[in-house]
């Protein structure tokens, strides 16, 4: 099961603050072991980001939502959207990952 989330910030002066707070989430799910992969990528427009939240069944699902890293994230970021983040459940057909 995966989730693709689409982050639109109101202002490009905001870029590197939403990098960093996607580094720390990713370091912050790490050390919490959050039953859940999760890749944070830029785009060639300075306001867009795209997650990928990739889990296995619900409660994997939870314990990332449900983690101090991203409430952590939530907290710092969320104030700088230009609204609020666009999901898409996905499911992978074809993958080159194990």
């Amino acid at each position: 099961m995966s989730l693709l989330v689409h982050y639109t910030l109101t202002s490009a002066a905001d870029h590197d603050r939403q990098a960093a707070a996607m580094a720390a989430l990713i370091a912050g799910l790490r050390a919490e072991g959050v039953a859940a992969h999760y890749a944070a990528f830029a785009t060639d427009d300075p306001t867009r980001f795209v997650g990928l939240l990739e889990y296995d069944d619900e409660a994997g699902k939870r314990s990332f939502l449900d983690s101090a890293a991203f409430a952590a994230y939530r907290e710092t970021v969320g104030p700088t959207f230009a609204n609020p983040p666009q999901t898409t459940e996905i499911r992978a057909i074809a993958t080159t990952r194990a």
